[in-house]
């Protein structure tokens, strides 16, 4: 066996932080732990979802989020998805380490988070799902950074409130990766991390090809599967196959920000067959086109905070789990997504 490089030693090491902290847990550990008990840096730099925002120590992030998070859901099963870390090369030429992770929690909901909820097994309705998304960079030992999206208006459906319009596709919970391969605690063939990330790079470049509204101009046939899945946050739902991706994900999205340009990345590495990048915003766009989500335009500049993860099949994308924060975007458009829980009564935040 080949002997591992400073880099490769230094991204298994970050992994391994990560996961001790933040990996699977059985029923009955807190999904979120006292953030002053793990190795986090002080200093913390935490980009969270809206409406938390940003945090700029452990303290304050563990107070305005973490905590009311532990709070909320004291028990409850960390159903990790896809894990993995990597190298990303920063404008600055600086390397930086990173770990990503998604999945959900699931657990009964015992207190308001965000204004959802509660709900209860004494509601007869059983545990929730609270989807998550992180990235988390590693330096000295110690977490430094972290972003954190989590789908709120999902959360907020499983109470019996729906802030967003029906959607044609599903809004099950997504699965995991469909060969189980979306965990890489482990180290990775470099062969094969360099051919994943190329490919997810290629197919960024397509998608900053765009022209008008034409989503032939991507060329997108050419870097996924036609029998891919796309899971997408609750409100514009998970898609299988090609076409249904196209008409239902990216099309909407197309017409909606016509000049719509992604790659402004925080984050983009690839670990194997696994990718992830997320950006703050990753995407930006003129919100010139189409009612997006049923929020019209406002012919203003629009970015979006975005998470991707990948599972690569043989030369194409097979899987794909985004997260979004449709939150931060209704807010931007003049638009606070989360108002109807406030007059939502008790008595309906049931299945």
């Amino acid at each position: 066996m080949t002997p591992l490089g400073v880099s490769e030693r230094e991204v298994l090491a970050a992994k391994e932080l990560v996961w001790s902290m933040w990996g699977p847990s059985a029923v009955g550990r807190a999904p979120v732990p006292a953030l002053a008990e793990q190795p986090i840096d002080p200093d913390l730099d935490l980009h969270g979802p809206a409406p938390i925002g940003r945090c700029r120590s452990r303290d304050e992030a563990d107070e305005r989020f973490a905590g009311p998070l532990r709070r909320a859901m004291p028990v409850a099963h960390r159903d990790l998805q896809l894990f993995l870390g990597g190298e990303w090369s920063t404008e600055a030429g600086e390397t930086e380490i990173w770990v990503a992770a998604t999945g959900h929690l699931v657990g009964e909901l015992v207190e308001p988070f965000c204004g959802i909820g509660p709900v209860t097994a004494d509601d007869g309705t059983g545990p929730v799902r609270l989807r998550f998304g992180e990235f988390h960079r590693v330096t000295g030992g110690r977490i430094v950074e972290q972003r954190i999206l989590l789908d709120l208006p999902g959360l907020a459906a499983q109470t019996g409130v729906r802030l967003l319009p029906p959607f044609p596709v599903s809004g099950e919970p997504p699965p995991p990766p469909a060969l189980g391969n979306g965990v890489v605690r482990g180290p990775s063939d470099p062969s094969e991390t360099a051919a994943t990330l190329r490919l997810v790079e290629d197919m960024l470049a397509g998608c900053n090809r765009l022209e008008g509204s034409d989503l032939a101009s991507m060329g997108m046939a050419a870097h996924w599967h036609d029998d891919m899945a796309w899971h997408g946050p609750w409100g514009v739902g998970s898609c299988r196959g090609f076409d249904e991706f196209q008409d239902h994900a990216q099309g909407p999205s197309v017409r909606s920000f016509p000049d719509r340009r992604g790659g402004h990345h925080r984050a983009r590495f690839a670990d194997g067959l696994t990718a992830a990048f997320t950006g703050w915003p990753s995407l930006r766009g003129t919100f010139d086109g189409e009612p997006f989500r049923g929020i019209g335009p406002t012919g203003g500049e629009i970015g979006q905070n975005i998470m991707d993860f990948y599972v690569r099949r043989g030369d194409k994308l097979h899987e794909n789990w985004v997260l979004i924060d449709l939150v931060d975007f209704a807010a931007q458009c003049g638009v606070d997504l989360l108002a109807p829980l406030d007059d939502e009564p008790e008595e309906n935040r049931a299945r």
